[in-house]
């Protein structure tokens, strides 16, 4: 208990030796103590009263108790206590701790644990209370109960019977839907060890009695399936989840659930029958052809359709990446409104489309406010028609129609939808690997048609410097699309449409146009396919450079399958255009391209200049290469140089260009007006004849 400069004593305090005791007991205590006079006012208070309340000893001694820490609600009781105890003069003030609430200095309550001992007699009386804070013990306690109460309603409303065995069959807990499910009330089921071996259905008893303890040996989880017979005799099948447990005394149960798949087996039975019903249409569906085209297997799902009792015409529609309905194939009279390979009118498509939620039928009656199409139809006496949409995932790719001239109603029609559905399931399989093909290849490329259009990509340039001084003797140009998409997936995506060539020649023009921005006599390097080497749109692009430098880097996008034909290219491009291949060191292909072409500049790919300062197997190889430049006259550029160290040591082998991080990241053109003037690089390329035109 602290005492002078952080408690105070009062007059009537108990002796000097019992505060001098109490001093020693309450600094070391793990509780809070609090002394009180027989006045009401505060004598002592330790440091723990003074961490649990947020009171000061200083500020609280001599200041009624009852006002600090006793909620408002409780004052009056205890005051009347504390009177009743003055005029009794009992020794003990609690027999047992008691739980109650205090009072912080913020006004907020914790529940607390309280004794109160009282030394001393008459108005030398002091009442000692050790409060312990139980804020924490209360809320483990509330979770665990919170916790319990969720689990047993977890296991109350589990769709089936959850059950708790020791081994050996002795039942510890099962779950109330035993009364529901089996008739039998939890405590009879407790209480009858052998209860689930009689009711075991006769046929499953000697087959599930050995799964059990099969699953008991082996331990883990395991799953069988058997009857039993309920207490009003019906016969229900469980689908028995159980898994073999420890327990905390060291022994195994088995803890598990008993489901009740009763309408589930049923419902299998039921199914086996259906498709037993629906033998007779399988002869019509293996006729249906496979490996031929979608206008073929259209025609082919059409003469099937209309095998169907009442059914005269029939029609497969494709529903077109841009909105259209095309048919496919179709029965229908000659001169009916729609032809195959011809879009159906836009308002007719539109309602098509937004129907196409699921399998519907429409009754054919005669409106003033029909549309030409409409009325076509009405003139070939077209009476009903049910439409059944097919797809893959959520994609719907077309619709089955089928229809009828004579006086049906709409719920007659509705006969039509089961087998309708099932060839659409069987047109789908056949139709949607080709539609679904020819659905992304057109959005792709109207995708690929709409970025060159709108030019929805910008250039960017990377320095190549000399890794001598670092001078800058060139830019390398790449694409930046607007949608994020990387360039080599991008260049893919145009290459599967046969759009490849379009797109690079677009880029291409863009790069060229940037790069009048960059400092004089630097060269300008742009990503070419090999194939592309022929295509005069991209030959003539050099003339957009102004008379800069221009190289052509040749990338993996596609393979070159004549070397020849890539030389006579080559050397058909005259004027100051030279040639690089990319990604040396990183496979045969980029080998063979400097064999087969001769390029005037190599670049290192960047696997293999990445930690080449610590790694002599690298440098090995790049010693090789730089043997190999020297001897055939081409120039190595290192990629991917993003350290000092590896700048020293590719110029220590020998290597004289670098481009990568350490020299500067890709930027607009802008970014490099600044830059100092390079001096111009020889360019190798024998002069030609040929001009760029």
């Amino acid at each position: 208990m602290r005492h002078a400069a952080t408690a105070r004593t009062m007059p009537g305090d108990a002796p000097s030796l019992i505060a001098a005791t109490l001093q020693q007991v309450s600094e070391h205590a793990m509780e809070a103590i609090v002394m009180m006079a027989s006045d009401g006012r505060v004598s002592g208070w330790n440091g723990r009263a003074e961490a649990l309340f947020g009171w000061s000893a200083a500020e609280v001694v001599g200041l009624p108790l009852a006002d600090l820490i006793v909620p408002a609600r409780f004052r009056a009781r205890h005051r009347a206590g504390l009177a009743s105890y003055l005029v009794t003069g009992k020794g003990r003030v609690l027999e047992r701790p008691l739980d109650v609430k205090a009072q912080r200095r913020d006004g907020s309550e914790v529940p607390v644990q309280l004794s109160i001992t009282a030394l001393g007699q008459g108005s030398g009386v002091v009442f000692v209370g050790f409060i312990r804070d139980v804020s924490a013990q209360r809320a483990v306690e509330s979770a665990l109960r919170e916790t319990e109460t969720r689990f047993r309603t977890l296991i109350e409303h589990l769709p089936g019977i959850a059950y708790v065995d020791e081994l050996g069959g002795v039942g510890r807990y099962v779950s109330p839907q035993v009364e529901s499910i089996l008739g039998y009330t939890a405590d009879e089921w407790l209480a009858d060890p052998e209860l689930w071996n009689r009711i075991l259905h006769p046929e499953d008893r000697e087959r599930a009695q050995a799964q059990l303890a099969a699953g008991e040996a082996a331990g883990g989880s395991f799953t069988y399936l058997y009857r039993l017979i309920a207490r009003d005799g019906r016969t229900v099948w469980i689908r028995d989840e159980a898994s073999v447990l420890p327990e905390e005394n060291g022994t195994l149960a088995i803890h598990g659930v008993m489901f009740d798949v009763t309408r589930e087996i049923g419902a299998q039975a039921d199914l086996r029958l259906e498709l037993a019903e629906r033998q007779r249409i399988s002869e019509a569906l293996r006729r249906l052809p496979a490996g031929r085209s979608a206008h073929e297997t259209a025609s082919a799902v059409c003469n099937e359709l209309i095998r169907l009792p009442h059914v005269e015409m029939a029609a497969v529609y494709e529903f077109a990446h841009e909105g259209s309905v095309i048919p496919l194939g179709q029965v229908v009279p000659p001169d009916g409104p729609t032809k195959v390979g011809q879009a159906l009118p836009a308002e007719r498509a539109a309602y098509l489309r937004e129907s196409a939620t699921g399998p519907w039928i429409d009754e054919w009656r005669p409106h003033a406010q029909d549309s030409a199409y409409q009325r076509a139809w009405h003139r070939l006496g077209l009476t009903v028609a049910a439409y059944v949409p097919f797809g893959t995932g959520e994609t719907t790719h077309g619709l089955l129609v089928v229809g009828t001239t004579q006086p049906i109603t709409s719920a007659e029609a509705a006969r039509w939808l089961p087998s309708v559905t099932e060839i659409g399931s069987v047109a789908a399989a056949l139709l949607v690997p080709e539609l679904g093909s020819r659905r992304a290849q057109d959005m792709t490329r109207s995708q690929i048609a709409r970025i060159i259009t709108n030019r929805e990509f910008h250039v960017v340039f990377q320095p190549i410097v000399r890794l001598g001084d670092g001078t800058i003797v060139g830019f390398e140009s790449l694409i930046r699309f607007a949608d994020g998409v990387p360039p080599e997936r991008r260049f893919a995506m145009a290459e599967a449409v046969d759009m490849g060539a379009d797109l690079e020649v677009a880029t291409a023009r863009a790069a060229l146009l940037a790069a009048a921005d960059l400092p004089a006599r630097a060269w300008v390097s742009v990503n070419v396919s090999p194939s592309r080497l022929g295509d005069q749109r991209l030959v003539r692009l050099a003339s957009l450079a102004k008379r800069r430098p221009v190289v052509l880097e040749i990338t993996e996008r596609l393979a070159i399958e004549d070397y020849a034909a890539a030389r006579d290219a080559l050397d058909r491009i005259s004027g100051s255009v030279d040639v690089a291949v990319d990604d040396a060191g990183a496979g045969f292909s980029s080998l063979r391209h400097i064999i087969e072409l001769r390029p005037r500049y190599v670049k290192l790919d960047l696997h293999l200049v990445r930690g080449v300062e610590g790694d002599p197997a690298r440098q090995a190889l790049i010693a090789g290469m730089v043997y190999f430049a020297r001897d055939t006259g081409c120039l190595l550029i290192a990629e991917g140089v993003e350290k000092a160290a590896e700048r020293d040591t590719l110029r220590r082998l020998g290597v004289p260009f670098g481009q990568g991080f350490l020299f500067g990241r890709p930027s607009p053109a802008a970014a490099w007006t600044a830059a100092p003037e390079a001096s111009p690089t020889p360019s190798r390329r024998r002069n030609v004849t040929a001009s760029i035109d």
